[in-house]
């Protein structure tokens, strides 16, 4: 893996390694198999360090440069509970793969499930419950629904049991000043953000008619991704013919896209959370509008990382996704150590990525090894 300092991401040592790791394979959602912990390589002890935005609870920010709890500062082998919505796709198997390491690099127990979508929002409560009855030292929440799980969170906390925010965004107001809340999340509206004000500096004057396919509403991520993009590209040559809202199934995208092809024949521009820009790349080539519609994402996977470097895609911001991984088993960490943390809201600081830029980003700051398959369950020895 390179360590190229444009990235500002260094990891400090050999991380080539990082692909010997064992993976238990896919279990089902609330399995529970063990690596053993002498699978470990010497890559998951490795120190890193990230430029990060620290928010403050009253929305101040800064700039800083994020580094983890020294692993012989970690007291015990606390239990770590992770929920995801899926694992259907690379972007939560980067999410997946950036816990684990971490949660190896400080000895931790790690536990995982996942929902099996965004339409399980009754699944993941009830795996949540299961995670606070069971008596976890810490939840790391990725959420299928920004307010939906406010009271399973609420129930945590009341029992000291600290709760991480992941990647997708929790809007549960009473909640907000526990200490034992953080959030380990780049904002998806500014995701979208830097997309649409990529594409307003790119359109050199010309229109761009956009289909817009930001995943599913409810999501707090995906209705922060709407917000960010229809409000930085009004008044702009940017317009946006049709918004379709689903399940992010790459099927489902597809469908979607597809019919909106048909719809809006003027369409010159499709926009989408990753797996709707993986989908639309198949699209364009269906409807031989190759060269005529122009393929973007506001967040990033494999196969679209692979599309903008063939020329198939214009670009996509990367939320380093493996980084935010280790950041919120770092924050679970740091808390049940009874540290205080810099800042309740912490993640990577996003970069765009297009074709002329692809190679100098490591792939495993962004992306989990392409050998990487699910792991539910690691145990230290």
């Amino acid at each position: 893996m390179r360590t190229r300092a444009s990235t500002g991401i260094r990891l400090l040592a050999a991380v080539v390694a990082l692909t010997t790791l064992c993976a238990c394979g896919a279990l089902g959602s609330g399995d529970k198999s063990t690596t053993p912990a002498e699978s470990t390589s010497a890559a998951d002890t490795v120190n890193w360090s990230a430029p990060a935005l620290h928010t403050q609870l009253d929305g101040t920010t800064e700039k800083a440069t994020y580094k983890p709890i020294a692993p012989a500062e970690v007291s015990k082998p606390w239990r770590i509970c992770v929920l995801f919505p899926h694992l259907k796709d690379s972007y939560w198997s980067a999410t997946n793969y950036g816990t684990l390491i971490e949660a190896k690099r400080d000895k931790v127990s790690y536990q995982m499930f996942e929902a099996g979508g965004y339409d399980n929002l009754s699944k993941q409560v009830s795996q949540m419950n299961d995670c606070i009855s069971q008596k976890y030292d810490a939840i790391i929440l990725g959420a299928i629904s920004a307010k939906g799980l406010c009271a399973q969170i609420a129930s945590a906390l009341s029992k000291d049991i600290p709760v991480v925010d992941f990647i997708n965004g929790v809007d549960c107001p009473d909640s907000e000043k526990n200490p034992k809340l953080s959030h380990a999340v780049v904002s998806f509206h500014d995701l979208a953000v830097t997309t649409a004000n990529y594409m307003k500096t790119h359109t050199k004057g010309k229109k761009a008619v956009v289909g817009f396919f930001p995943g599913p509403e409810g999501a707090g991520w995906s209705d922060a991704a709407v917000t960010g993009f229809t409000k930085t590209v009004q008044g702009s040559d940017v317009s946006i013919a049709v918004t379709r809202r689903g399940d992010t199934g790459k099927d489902v995208q597809l469908n979607l896209i597809d019919d909106a092809l048909k719809a809006y024949p003027d369409i010159t521009d499709l926009v989408g959370v990753d797996i709707a820009a993986e989908a639309a790349v198949v699209a364009v080539r269906n409807a031989n509008k190759q060269g005529k519609v122009r393929v973007y994402a506001f967040d990033i996977i494999p196969p679209v990382f692979e599309d903008i470097k063939a020329g198939d895609a214009v670009g996509s911001p990367t939320d380093f996704t493996t980084i935010q991984g280790r950041m919120a088993v770092d924050q679970a960490v740091r808390m049940l150590e009874g540290e205080k943390l810099a800042a309740p809201k912490s993640g990577p600081i996003p970069k765009m990525i297009t074709k002329a830029n692809a190679d100098s980003v490591p792939y495993q700051e962004m992306f989990a090894p392409r050998a990487f398959k699910a792991t539910y369950s690691w145990n230290p020895s």
